[in-house]
């Protein structure tokens, strides 16, 4: 019997830490396209700028944002599918 009262009460703060994972899915297709959106444009623009050959572009710095956007995105959904089971 009190063993039951325990797991039950485990059970639901186990609920109440998930909910917020309600509020990451909802969000979770403005957070891709809007992230994955800037790593797109980032790597559009290094390959831009390093075409026409503009002499003070921050090639590196640029790209390295644009793989920070793609990974903050893995990231995310990788979150979402931990906190999901």
């Amino acid at each position: 019997m009190h063993s039951q009262f325990w797991r039950e009460m485990l059970r639901f703060v186990w609920w109440l830490l998930r909910l917020p994972i309600v509020t990451l899915v909802i969000r979770e297709p403005v957070v891709s396209v809007v992230f994955g959106g800037l790593a797109m444009l980032g790597v559009l623009m290094v390959l831009f700028y390093n075409l026409i050959r503009t002499p003070h572009f921050p090639t590196w710095t640029m790209l390295s944002l644009s793989v920070g956007f793609g990974i903050v995105v893995r990231v995310y959904k990788g979150l979402i599918e931990v906190l999901a089971r």
